[in-house]
């Protein structure tokens, strides 16, 4: 039954929203996940939505952060499906995300990446084609970037093209993940803060499209210069200036030179620090170490933060739970499938598979696949939800925006 939120926007009931418990437990509240909002009345053109979008923005008058759809956010699981806009183009998307930022000491401010090693192409301003890879990859559930220190504290997804069959975008609540794991496998959320996780993390030296990485090593938004110079001229130079920045994204999770490696207070993650390995071919894999439990900032409650999903499936998929983590392609050529790992201080152990199964249990469970029309908007707060891509057939188009808010982040959980 639609219910009004304010004079310009009504909440309505979708077949694919989960009645959710946050906290499983017999007084707690039951929401519909995600929330689904329209317009109370059908929107006459592009203007009407951008005056109702910024009517629930962070305004200027505000002295704390808590907007209307903040709240909102808040209240639903940290995802709302904004359906029935007028928005045809990357560019009316643009103009919405920029009403959606809002105004004052709170609004979004648009992300910047470090180390992003996925190739997004600009389509218009703020906005970037999503992940290349092909059309039959399953993109597992992920928190938008959570193998780095840096990631966007909001995701924007928005419909130009629905794929003619499949295509839809999972969320999970990352905070009910949290939630049942703790309660059925508390060594591995233990895992997760105590010892954190690592990923290997490829990087092409070039561009390459079609993939699922493919940025290139050398740009601003991964390794290379950010002051628009183009890279050194010497291959030593080069390398020398990307280990450098590898080492700056390192420090800012809070690794830093020199620090005790015998200090048990301080997580196994955070003393071990980010690696790397040059390819014979100029590619890098650099290895994240970071946390797997962070902390809701505006709830303060753990939150589960990881990218596991799909390095999960390819390992069951492939087989590859034992070293080398290599397996044999159709065509006879070896891949490799490196499961996921738990952050050791001299040598990184692999996650038992039967903890991992668990978590892939309940985000099968917990999940709500949205479903596309042309002009949807998807809002999605980082901290609170991972979200997945599933497989489709025909043409799709979803495009991303990435926003951080002033003073919201999510800290890890200290280790205990």
């Amino acid at each position: 039954m639609p219910h009004a939120v304010n004079s310009n926007w009504t909440s309505v009931e979708k077949d694919y929203q989960q009645q959710l418990q946050i906290v499983e437990g017999p007084d707690e509240p039951i929401i519909r996940f995600p929330l689904v909002l329209q317009p109370h009345e059908p929107a006459k053109d592009k203007a009407e939505v951008l005056h109702g979008i910024s009517a629930i923005a962070a305004q200027s008058t505000e002295t704390n952060e808590q907007s209307k759809l903040r709240q909102l956010l808040d209240a639903n699981g940290g995802v709302v499906h904004f359906k029935g806009l007028p928005l045809k183009t990357p560019e009316d998307f643009s103009d919405f995300l920029v009403s959606l930022a809002g105004k004052g000491d709170h609004a979004w401010k648009p992300h910047t990446d470090v180390g992003m090693e996925v190739l997004r192409r600009p389509r218009a301003k703020h906005v970037l084609t999503t992940n290349e890879g092909p059309p039959s990859h399953f993109i597992g559930w992920h928190n938008e970037y959570a193998v780095s220190p840096v990631h966007p504290g909001y995701l924007i997804l928005f419909c130009e093209v629905p794929a003619q069959s499949g295509g839809q975008t999972s969320v999970v609540s990352s905070l009910a993940l949290y939630d049942r794991l703790k309660k059925e496998v508390p060594e591995f959320v233990e895992g997760c803060t105590s010892k954190g996780l690592v990923y290997q993390t490829p990087h092409t030296a070039k561009q390459v499209g079609g993939i699922v990485g493919g940025n290139g090593l050398y740009k601003a938004s991964a390794f290379g210069p950010t002051d628009g110079s183009p890279p050194a001229d010497t291959e030593e130079e080069r390398r020398k200036a990307v280990e450098s920045r590898v080492i700056e994204l390192a420090e800012r999770g809070g690794w830093y030179a020199g620090i005790d490696k015998t200090d048990e207070s301080i997580p196994a993650w955070q003393r071990r620090g980010f690696s790397w390995n040059w390819q014979d071919n100029g590619d890098l894999e650099v290895i994240h170490r970071v946390p797997g439990v962070r902390l809701y900032p505006t709830q303060h409650i753990p939150t589960i933060f990881n990218a596991m999903s799909t390095r999960y499936t390819n390992a069951k998929v492939n087989n590859t739970w034992e070293p080398p983590f290599t397996f044999k392609n159709a065509d006879g050529t070896e891949g490799i499938a490196v499961p996921p790992h738990f952050s050791g201080i001299e040598k990184d152990t692999i996650i038992p598979k039967e903890w991992l199964e668990r978590m892939d249990y309940y985000q099968h469970k917990l999940t709500a696949d949205i479903k596309w029309d042309v002009g949807d908007v998807l809002v999605i707060d980082n901290y609170a939800a991972q979200h997945a891509r599933w497989a489709w057939e025909g043409e799709r188009k979803v495009l991303a925006s990435f926003w951080d808010q002033p003073g919201i982040s999510a800290q890890p959980v200290p280790s205990v």
